[in-house]
């Protein structure tokens, strides 16, 4: 991988009982793909939906696996009725 890619920042939001959390990764990084990985395993495992949106919130895509490329993932626990 390039340096210049290696630079490129990813970045995964959702709220949760702990507040606002915003986890940061570089694709070329190992360690840090691996937590945002773990980390949107056990989201989805919550319940949350996962949304792949461009770095302005725009073209939300609903996904089912954690992608290394995605510019910005938000997770969103779903509604319940009542």
């Amino acid at each position: 991988m390039s340096p210049v890619a290696e630079k490129i920042k990813h970045e995964m939001a959702f709220m949760d009982e702990t507040g606002d959390t915003k986890l940061i990764w570089t694709e070329g990084n190992e360690i840090e793909v691996e937590n945002a990985r773990r980390t949107f395993n056990e989201m989805r495992k919550k319940g949350y939906i996962a949304y792949a949106v461009d770095k302005k919130g725009e073209k939300g895509t609903v996904i089912d696996h954690f992608d290394p490329s995605a510019e910005k993932i938000i997770l969103a626990p779903q509604l319940k009725g009542g």
